[in-house]
Order: structure tokens, then sequence, then C-alpha cells
């Protein structure tokens, strides 16, 4: 039997969700009430877990039951938000004038982002 459960994200930006689903090699589409469904790359069959919009955040919509990645949900979600952390801040500091130098991923998993602006 199926339950899904709903999980809050704190992702509200479309376009960076749609970059980091694309940066963790998932495809996605949009279906016609907005959600956002997730597929393995080329395997549109069914999708994994979807992204519905509450009007201030998309929310993870998942059986966790029926979880079929090679990956805890856990485990998951945290790459799904790091790298979303990263793409909003890549973007803002692109949109602010600086460039993105260097990405190092450290021992403990976390990201070290080097980013500097030089002025005229």
């Amino acid at each position: 039997m199926s339950h899904f459960s709903k999980i809050k994200t704190n992702i509200s930006d479309l376009d960076m969700l749609k970059k980091t689903l694309n940066d963790l090699n998932f495809d996605y589409s949009l279906d016609t009430t907005n959600h956002i469904l997730v597929f393995k790359s080329n395997i549109k069959v069914k999708p994994l877990f979807s992204f519905s919009w509450d009007g201030n955040q998309y929310n993870l919509i998942a059986d966790f039951n029926l979880w079929n990645l090679n990956i805890s949900s856990d485990y998951f979600l945290e790459k799904l938000i790091q790298q979303y952390a990263l793409n909003i801040i890549t973007n803002e500091s692109i949109i602010s004038g600086f460039d993105l130098k260097t990405s190092i991923k450290m021992q403990d998993g976390s990201l070290k982002l080097i980013i500097q602006k030089w002025n005229n």
C-alpha cells in the first residue's frame, strides 16, 4: 500500500530547482497542476518522486516505503538541499558581479566556495 509523505524543503526558486535536478542527473516534467515529476534519467515510466508548490515553497512528495534509489532518502534530501544552496549562492554571486573561482568538496561532505570580485 502506498503512503505518500510531504516534506517541506525551503526550495522556492523553480529555475534553481530544475538546475539542481539536472545537476543530480534527474529528468523532470511539469504536469498541468504545476507538480514537478522527477524521473531517473531517460526512464520516464513512473516518477520517483515529485515536488508540489504550496504558494511559498516546493514540497517533496514521495512514497518512502517504495523508495528505490541507491541512496537513502535522508542522504538524497541532504544532497538535494546542498546542491540547491550551491546553485542559489552561485547564481546570486554572479548577479552581484562575483565570479565563482573554485568549489572544493571537503572531507566532511561540505563545500568550500571561493568567489571573488574585482573593483574597477
